[in-house]
């Protein structure tokens, strides 16, 4: 089992306050991945946003079997450059590249494309855990010829079936939210350069298929957009969908193009759902933290510029008077509701939660802390059509946001949260008043 970090945290830096909550969680996060059977994981950018000690620590106390092939410090990093085990038989090697954006005192990080760039092509199986951040996974397959698997940390794309790498290897992501285990089998041919999934070429051609859709129905709304605003915002998502299958066909072609003897791979992703059961240890130890952290948010905080009158949220219930229908059609929604669904998980207090199940919360002036919501609970009103007391008090002078712009949607629904779900055009009907 192999993981290629942002397992603590995804993004840097960390607020003060948040602080040892975090840590809590992540020294949780590190003693069960461990107990889990670890063989290779990295730490990537968000698990270094704690700090080079805080990480060295976690790997002292927990034992955990981390790699880091690319950095170079004044003070070296504890972890090794490769692991190195057997499977079934075969010999593996795990690297782990880290992204050249990670910033880290005293070191540097070395080009990911290079530093595998001489590994000879021969029967070991060379797994490669990377956090390449803005650097394509194609560049590193390219001047890399020996890669068998590549597994992304920061792809928000899930992968059933492995996309296809220049080199032959194989690109693996289960996607960002950590709700789904990938599980590949390997099958090796004597002689074989490359990787062969029997159903890529199937994918591909689906996601070819998935996109030419999608760009159909994007130059159709274009084509009767009212206002250059919408023409410019529809321009952009054409511009994506563009990119998106010139990618996929690009990757189509090679899946059906390739030849000559394969090493063979059957890939599939298991969802940790309520079906899989829990590890009893390891849900005894969640709960107390769970409630620990309860506990330790049941102390009072300051209340938010909202509950006192001053700040520039009121609150939907102070919208149900002018717009009595738009009110209703909002209560029989999810965005109603979204707070009750962290209560019943206990996770009201979760500060990597709370921000997308509040109103204002993205907002400087809006709630800073789980503990204060000054009745902004739930994803209200203002959520979407934007903070409301200078409307409430003038609504012929002060003008809020009608139709809420995709960027206002995507701060919650941005794959990585949603598990990538999110189809604007089938969930903006759902809300629309």
């Amino acid at each position: 089992m192999v993981d290629a970090g942002g397992l603590f945290r995804r993004t840097a830096p960390i607020p003060e306050a948040e602080l040892a909550e975090r840590e809590a969680k992540a020294r949780l996060i590190a003693e069960a991945t461990r107990a889990g059977g670890v063989d290779a994981m990295m730490p990537a950018r968000g698990d270094f946003a704690f700090g080079r000690a805080f990480v060295e620590s976690l790997y002292d106390a927990h034992a955990l079997p981390y790699v880091v092939s690319n950095v170079e410090c004044t003070t070296p990093l504890p972890f090794p450059a490769v692991r190195e085990f057997t499977k079934g038989g075969a010999k593996v090697q795990v690297y782990g590249l880290a992204s050249p954006e990670l910033r880290l005192e005293g070191c540097t990080v070395r080009d990911p494309g290079e530093v595998l760039a001489r590994l000879p092509v021969d029967d070991t199986v060379v797994v490669v855990l990377a956090d390449l951040g803005k650097m394509p996974e194609d560049d590193v397959a390219r001047r890399s010829p020996a890669i068998d698997l590549l597994v992304r940390t920061d792809a928000a794309e899930t992968l059933a079936t492995p996309r296809g790498l220049p080199n032959g290897g194989l690109a693996l992501s289960n996607g960002a939210r950590g709700k789904l285990l990938g599980v590949i089998e390997l099958v090796l041919t004597p002689g074989a350069t490359r990787w062969a999934d029997a159903g890529a070429a199937a994918a591909r051609a689906d996601d070819v298929d998935a996109a030419s859709r999608k760009l159909t129905e994007l130059e159709e709304r274009l084509a009767r957009a009212a206002d250059d605003k919408e023409r410019i915002r529809l321009g952009r998502q054409v511009d994506f969908w563009t990119k998106k299958h010139t990618t996929a066909k690009a990757a189509l072609d090679a899946a059906t193009a390739a030849s000559g003897p394969a090493h063979h791979a059957k890939n599939r992703l298991v969802g940790l759902g309520d079906e899989i059961g829990e590890d009893a240890p390891t849900k005894a130890k969640v709960d107390a933290l769970k409630a620990t952290l309860t506990g330790a948010q049941s102390a009072p905080a300051a209340a938010p510029a909202a509950a006192t009158g001053k700040g520039p949220y009121v609150g939907s219930a102070a919208c149900v008077g002018c717009h009595v229908a738009e009110a209703r059609q909002w209560s029989s929604t999810a965005h109603a509701r979204a707070y009750t669904s962290l209560v019943a998980e206990d996770r009201q207090f979760d500060r990597d939660c709370y921000t997308c199940h509040v109103t204002g919360a993205f907002d400087k002036a809006g709630p800073t802390d789980p503990r204060a919501l000054g009745g902004l609970e739930h994803v209200g009103c203002e959520s979407c059509h934007g903070a409301g007391r200078e409307h409430a008090a003038a609504p012929a002078n002060a003008h809020l946001v009608r139709s809420p712009p995709t960027p206002q949607c995507v701060l919650c629904h941005d794959s990585r949260q949603d598990g990538g779900r999110f189809d604007e055009a089938s969930y903006r009907p759902k809300v629309a008043h």
